[in-house]
């Protein structure tokens, strides 16, 4: 087998990827106002983007994961980036809400392929001993989505329009499908004797309980994220400008968490990193309405918040990788399925709370989301008390020929 290390300079390719399908994740936020103004729409309706968008990437991601586990990566990877710039080209030359909508959808679908596809390649290109950084360093392109991405997206809007954005996500879906097509060599792996093989870890408990702490700490964030230019309103008083900047904040520490707690979980393992990092994570939910009010205590929280957020990911994938390689697209698309349908429950049940809560809804969204964060800890805690019967896996060696 090539030294490994012979193939590091490719796991930047696979983020280059990762940062688009970030960008798009997470700049709805930030364009919302902008979207409802144009289309004659309440800002509630038009979270539906982000509640859509997430519910149908948790709904694809998987399905797709178990179709698609034999196939080889790299040709996965560029027909989700191709069909990821279409969806974004249709999304900006979309008339109405509905047809927005439809193509928020198309569009996650193809995104729901990528990150899981990208996650797997990078954990089989990578010994074990250093698979939390490999998993980083993909997950580093969502976070580095989150630094320039998404208040690069937000500026533009504000300055040339939402249907701006979006072409200029569909520009860079074009541009990451050449770099994957080129510079990626193919990656096979090993395949389990048959889709009800790959299929079986997803009932193991450990996978279970894994997933559902993903989607109770992603519900509890996003009950605030989704909304967060009604939440920093008092420091931002509508400016689109200002919102980026905080969003930066986020996203700068967002990248950082991102390589710490890849880091931090091949020295000390990935339970007491999920730990620390989400107990930060509602620390950070549940004192919002005491730091939201001055620009201070804004920036203090959203950097606090883009640290605590980002660092629960390789952790979680590292423990979901570990339980079954041989699954590995599976089990990291059953992650990015929890992540996105916590997005989305997140997205939805704020919305409720926006549209009954009156003038206190802002401080709820904080205190709920922080709470349902916290409740995250306990499914965490117990992947460590389950006692299952393990099996013999094959070594994880991909076939780069």
């Amino acid at each position: 087998m090539t030294d490994v290390r012979a193939r590091v300079p490719v796991l930047p390719l696979l983020a280059v990827g990762a940062f688009a399908i970030g960008t798009d994740t997470f700049v709805v936020a930030g364009v919302l106002p902008e979207v409802a103004g144009d289309l004659g729409v309440s800002t509630a309706d038009a979270g539906w983007l982000s509640t859509l968008f997430a519910l149908a990437y948790a709904v694809f991601a998987p399905v797709l994961g178990a179709f698609t586990g034999a196939w080889e990566r790299r040709a996965v990877l560029v027909v989700s980036l191709t069909g990821f710039a279409v969806g974004n080209a249709a999304s900006a030359l979309a008339p109405s809400l509905g047809t927005l909508l439809a193509a928020r959808v198309f569009t996650a679908a193809c995104a729901a392929l990528y990150v899981p596809a990208a996650s797997a390649s990078a954990g089989a290109l990578a010994p074990p001993e250093r698979r939390g950084r490999a998993l980083a360093v993909v997950l580093g392109g969502l976070s580095a989505a989150t630094v320039a991405g998404v208040p690069f997206g937000t500026w533009v809007a504000a300055d040339l329009g939402w249907r701006a954005t979006f072409w200029l996500l569909a520009g860079l879906g074009v541009l990451c499908a050449a770099a994957v097509a080129a510079g990626l060599p193919r990656v096979r792996l090993p395949a389990a004797p048959g889709l009800a093989a790959r299929l079986a870890p997803a009932r193991d408990p450990r996978v279970l309980l894994t997933v559902g702490t993903t989607l109770l700490f992603m519900t509890g964030g996003y009950l605030a994220l989704t909304y967060i230019g009604l939440v920093l309103d008092p420091v931002t008083d509508g400016d689109g400008s200002v919102l980026a900047l905080l969003l930066l904040a986020f996203g700068v520490t967002a990248f950082a968490g991102t390589a710490l707690g890849g880091r931090a979980t091949d020295r000390y393992g990935a339970g007491p990193v999920l730990a620390v990092s989400v107990a930060g994570l509602a620390a950070v939910l549940v004192t919002l309405p005491l730091t939201r009010t001055t620009v201070t205590g804004a920036v203090v929280a959203m950097a606090l918040w883009g640290l605590a957020a980002m660092a629960t990911q390789p952790p979680q994938q590292h423990r979901l990788f570990g339980i079954a390689p041989t699954s590995g697209p599976l089990l990291l698309s059953l992650n990015s399925s929890a992540t996105f349908l916590g997005i989305s429950l997140g997205g939805f049940l704020g919305g409720q709370v926006v549209d009954g809560g009156g003038a206190g809804a802002p401080d709820t969204l904080g205190v709920v989301g922080g709470c349902l964060a916290a409740l995250s800890l306990v499914t965490a805690f117990a992947v460590t008390r389950v006692r299952v019967r393990t099996h013999e896996e094959p070594a994880l060696v991909a076939d780069t020929r």
